[in-house]
């Protein structure tokens, strides 16, 4: 994870040492949309689905005269990841029963994407991103046939660092001289466990649309 990283970072420092200022396009501005999550893992006794949100800062470089080779660099302060689960059973002593699991979880996350557009304004985008959970629970409702539904909330504890690979592409629409619309779309595969030693891991579905300004 770390190798990837610093390749990142290397890779952005030798590209804009190596070009003209002149050549040299930055464009921010923020970026929000909606997920649509996926839980899976062999820890897990079902796979779960969920909807979540995602606002984020995003800054798009470009490094040469066409704006066809770039970086995109973004900081998603609020990433919900969420999902939800049920499974059922029977007990010996209460006969059938039906457990259904909500899990809260979001995270602030990094990302460094290497970007090409081609001149019709369609891009694709590819690169690491490092999440950090802000908020981590689970919800847990138990039904048994004749009583009334027993819920429980817990913090998830010892969560882990998300590493993921994202890629995916987007269409650049000009509103204005500085001023371009874009919408996205994204897929995260997941690479890190959600909690440490538990087979259980997140990918993400990402549709969004980011505002840019031209500010160099």
């Amino acid at each position: 994870m770390k190798k990837v990283i610093l390749f990142s970072v290397l890779f952005l420092f030798i590209t804009v040492t190596s070009t003209s200022f002149s050549q040299f396009k930055m464009d921010i501005g923020p970026a929000f949309g909606f997920n649509f999550n996926l839980h899976n893992g062999s820890d897990l006794q079902e796979g779960g689905t969920g909807f979540g949100i995602f606002f984020a800062g995003r800054s798009d470089m470009s490094f040469d005269r066409n704006r066809n080779l770039g970086v995109i660099f973004g900081l998603a302060f609020y990433d919900g990841r969420g999902g939800s689960s049920s499974t059922s059973g029977t007990d010996q002593y209460y006969g059938n029963y039906t457990q259904d699991n909500d899990v809260s979880i979001a995270y602030f996350q990094i990302e460094t994407l290497f970007r090409y557009r081609l001149n019709s304004g369609l891009y694709f985008f590819f690169g690491p991103q490092l999440g950090f959970d802000e908020t981590a629970e689970l919800e847990q409702t138990t039904t048994v046939q004749g009583y009334q539904p027993q819920k429980t909330k817990t913090t998830i504890k010892e969560t882990k660092t998300r590493f993921e690979l994202k890629t995916g592409a987007g269409y650049d629409i000009p509103l204005s001289r500085l001023i371009t619309l874009s919408p996205e779309f994204s897929f995260g595969l997941g690479l890190t466990d959600v909690i440490k030693d538990v087979k259980y891991k997140i990918s993400t579905i990402q549709a969004g649309v980011v505002c840019k300004i031209n500010v160099i």
